[in-house]
């Protein structure tokens, strides 16, 4: 069965994921802190610390790989291979575990700075603790598992196996329930319809890693109980790799509002430079909008009657419009005030 292994796919799936996870978390970055001039905030920290602890865990399971995980029980040296396969697997999935349930603590406190109502608050301290402790647990727990020969204060494999799939179970149903919630927190923001249909498609792509994570749960008691477990493990770590990054793109997309309209103002420019929509626009100057003074006097020397014009005890409208110059863009939102939510 040498020629049976599943190293090749995790392997390969590791590399990719860590460097797509690694682009769509610098992308998130570039969009917040250079065209956005916004600071990073802690969910930002949370998500870098995320990634280092998903590296670490496929440095771990690289070097695993090396000595037998992912291939047939058969096919690996047990005098000299397997106890060192052994040793680290469970060092890996630690790391693993907890880089899951702190890139969805990211996401979470993403969505506790937008949120107002305390109920909302409430709900998503609620997932922040419950996901974290629930995950927390069972990287714990599995060092603590019986092994052949049992010892005194051990834990059963069963109980181990029972606690992982909940911990698993839990972790991906509380993404279905996160990927409602940006519908009821952007709903309400002032920005285009078309916008924030955007946005809350965006942030509910974290459907895709709960999907995921349901199925790796799946799989968790048939490989765990399996005695080629080292062929089977390398499968729920090719799933697991896929939530994680999963996640991390969901948590990162909806803050690439600047980079799309940055593209698409190009687009715009590109199209005016050629002579078409030739606008006052096009030539930088852009109307903002203007102030209409209605105040009624009370008295010729009154405060209110400044600067309005007053003929035959009538009083005139004055209207006040500003003007202002962009030369940077031609986008119809260019040079308005505007607070950089994504």
């Amino acid at each position: 069965m040498a020629d049976s292994s599943n190293v090749p796919a995790m392997m390969a799936t590791m590399i990719v994921c860590i460097i797509a996870s690694l682009v769509f978390m610098m992308l998130r970055f570039y969009c917040k802190q250079i065209l956005s001039s916004s600071r990073l905030g802690l969910d930002d920290y949370v998500l870098v610390f995320s990634w280092i602890l998903f590296l670490v865990f496929c440095i771990l399971s690289m070097q695993a790989a090396q000595y037998g995980l992912g291939k047939h029980l058969v096919d690996i040296d047990l005098v000299n291979d397997f106890p060192k396969a052994l040793f680290l697997i469970p060092i890996g999935q630690f790391f693993a575990v907890l880089s899951i349930s702190v890139s969805k603590s990211s996401f979470i406190l993403t969505l506790l700075r937008l949120v107002t109502k305390p109920y909302q608050k409430v709900a998503l301290w609620f997932m922040l603790l419950t996901i974290n402790g629930s995950m927390l647990m069972i990287a714990i727990v599995q060092f603590y598992q019986c092994g052949a020969v049992p010892t005194e204060g051990c834990i059963e494999g069963n109980t181990v196996i029972a606690l992982g799939v909940f911990a698993a179970g839990y972790s991906a149903a509380m993404d279905i329930v996160l990927s409602a919630f940006p519908s009821l927190v952007i709903w309400n923001l002032q920005m285009k319809t078309r916008e924030k249909v955007g946005v809350i498609v965006a942030m509910s792509l974290g459907l895709v890693a709960g999907v995921i994570g349901i199925y790796k749960s799946t799989t968790i008691p048939n490989v765990a109980r399996d005695s080629d477990f080292t062929f089977g493990t390398a499968i729920v770590l090719i799933w697991l790799v896929a939530e994680f990054t999963a996640t991390v793109m969901a948590a990162s997309i909806p803050f690439f509002r600047p980079l799309v309209r940055k593209f698409s103002s190009k687009g715009t420019s590109r199209k005016e430079s050629s002579g078409y929509g030739m606008t006052n626009r096009s030539r930088g100057h852009k109307q903002l909008g203007s102030q209409v003074d209605m105040k009624s006097s009370v008295g010729p020397d009154s405060d209110s009657s400044k600067g309005i014009v007053v003929s035959n005890n009538n009083i005139l409208r004055k209207t006040d419009y500003v003007v202002e110059y962009d030369s940077a863009s031609h986008d119809e939102e260019a040079g308005k005030p505007h607070r950089e939510m994504f």
